[in-house]
């Protein structure tokens, strides 16, 4: 027999095997450039360090990566969410809470909603108390929108407020070209606190144009199946001193998650992701307080 002309293709079958064996770790996450999208791009260099294949695959926000994860004809065995999108997905999906185990957490995100500087909304009880306003959101799948149907959930009375699934810009644009007139009167953005975002850049700058209102309803207060609170009550600075602007706010934040269903990873790539989330968690997570 001809060892030499025949190793290499034993060597490469055997790999096939193997590469069958341990299929890549797939990652959902978010919108390209965002945060999460962020997040899922450093844990795949770290992973590839080990020479472990992974692939990031964007998402409309946390609803899709939750449903991803929890979809067994789905690839993604590794999905980025916020702590309040988990809760109200678990409501509807009870058994996934025997299917994920968290890897960890990838930072805070805050609530802020805005409004025209001389709207009638002034706290959140006004989003309560007065029909036929819309609040803008991202698309129905965003952590966005999840967070805000989740406070209808905690407190009905934000019901009374619709959601306007319009890009956050586009809102901001209606509230200060239409004032009082605009069918849209306040915006939901859910970030990192002193996150650069287009819309949090735009409130910042023109001050004259826009304010954040105090989140402060304590009936948004509900707890994940390990007993830790999904929102915290802070008062959250957005800004540096040098804005022209109120550069704190009472709000809610929540944690964003890192979640892995059990079940379509293998034990060693278990293992590895738990090792990288142990002792190279500041790579992947980056600064976690802004």
């Amino acid at each position: 027999m001809n060892f030499k002309a025949t190793w290499p293709c034993a060597f490469l079958f055997v790999a096939g095997l193997a590469q069958a064996a341990d299929p890549p770790i797939v990652i959902s996450t978010g919108k390209s450039g965002g945060g999460y999208n962020t997040v899922g791009e450093r844990l795949k260099s770290v992973l590839a360090e080990q020479d472990q294949p992974a692939q990031v695959q964007t998402s409309a926000g946390s609803l899709e990566n939750l449903n991803r994860l929890d979809d067994p004809q789905s690839p993604v065995n590794v999905g980025l969410t916020q702590a309040d999108a988990l809760k109200y997905y678990l409501k509807e999906h009870p058994g996934f809470a025997d299917q994920f185990i968290s890897l960890g957490e990838i930072g805070k995100e805050c609530v802020f909603i805005v409004t025209g500087k001389d709207s009638d909304i002034r706290d959140d009880s006004d989003l309560q108390q007065t029909k036929g306003r819309l609040i803008a959101v991202q698309s129905p799948n965003s952590g966005v929108a999840v967070t805000w149907e989740y406070m209808t959930v905690l407190e009905p009375e934000f019901k009374n407020t619709a959601p306007a699934f319009v890009d956050g810009a586009e809102a901001l644009l209606q509230i200060k070209s239409g004032g009082k007139a605009s069918k849209i009167q306040a915006a939901m953005v859910v970030q990192r606190p002193m996150a650069k975002s287009t819309e949090m850049q735009v409130v910042l700058e023109n001050p004259k144009d826009f304010r954040l209102i105090p989140i402060k309803d304590w009936d948004l207060n509900d707890k994940l199946p390990d007993g830790s609170a999904v929102y915290t009550f802070e008062n959250v600075t957005v800004a540096e001193k040098k804005w022209g602007f109120d550069t704190t706010v009472d709000t809610i934040c929540t944690r964003g998650l890192m979640l892995a269903n059990k079940s379509k990873l293998t034990a060693d790539q278990r293992t590895r992701l738990s090792k990288v989330m142990l002792l190279a968690a500041s790579r992947v997570v980056g600064d976690t307080g802004k």
